[in-house]
């Protein structure tokens, strides 16, 4: 949302829609809702565009290198030349999102790309040591939980998430001599 109010040009690329994460329904079903939340949480909060590349929970490594999926984010680089890249952090637990990371940053070295690029935590409980840096978003703060709590579909992994973004966020601020901030790792 601060991007926004920035004025750039914010495009979300979704590799998979989570759809394991609800073994009790059917995963077409499960994959609709995302796509309907994540459209309509882009549309109330100012993102221009959703890319969704449609991979299969839990083997996005995989599909990554079968479905070529390097040369489409290759393309997206070239096309839009981002400014700014925020992929999930290597020391996140999930294997999907270290999946990302590595299919990012491969990327991004193999065109020698020059942007900055910042990885960030979602799950994670060790510290990355690598250079932090940390951004006020006191007067976005409301927005990002209201945003997060229009993933219904994921309100049982969005609760305990929402209590761990706030005190992170009140942590953060703390070091940032402001009421809530983000942590990024600057890689480059």
């Amino acid at each position: 949302m601060k991007l926004k109010k920035e004025d750039y040009y914010i495009i979300k690329v979704i590799f998979s829609a989570g759809q394991k994460s609800h073994p009790h329904y059917k995963e077409d079903i499960i994959i609709n809702k995302r796509i309907q939340e994540t459209e309509r949480i882009s549309w109330r909060f100012g993102i221009n565009q959703n890319i969704y590349f449609g991979l299969q929970d839990n083997k996005l490594k995989e599909e990554i290198k079968e479905k070529n999926i390097k040369e489409r984010i290759r393309r997206i680089l070239k096309k839009h030349h981002a400014k700014k890249i925020f992929i999930n952090s290597p020391m996140d637990p999930h294997p999907d999102h270290r999946a990302v990371n590595e299919a990012v940053l491969n990327v991004v070295d193999d065109l020698n790309y020059k942007a900055d690029i910042y990885e960030y935590e979602v799950w994670n409980i060790i510290n990355d040591n690598k250079p932090v840096v940390y951004t006020d978003i006191t007067p976005y703060f409301g927005a990002k939980v209201a945003m997060m709590k229009f993933f219904k579909s994921q309100w049982a992994f969005m609760y305990p998430l929402i209590i761990a973004v706030y005190f992170r966020a009140r942590f953060y601020g703390f070091k940032n001599n402001c009421r809530y901030a983000e942590k990024f790792y600057k890689i480059k």
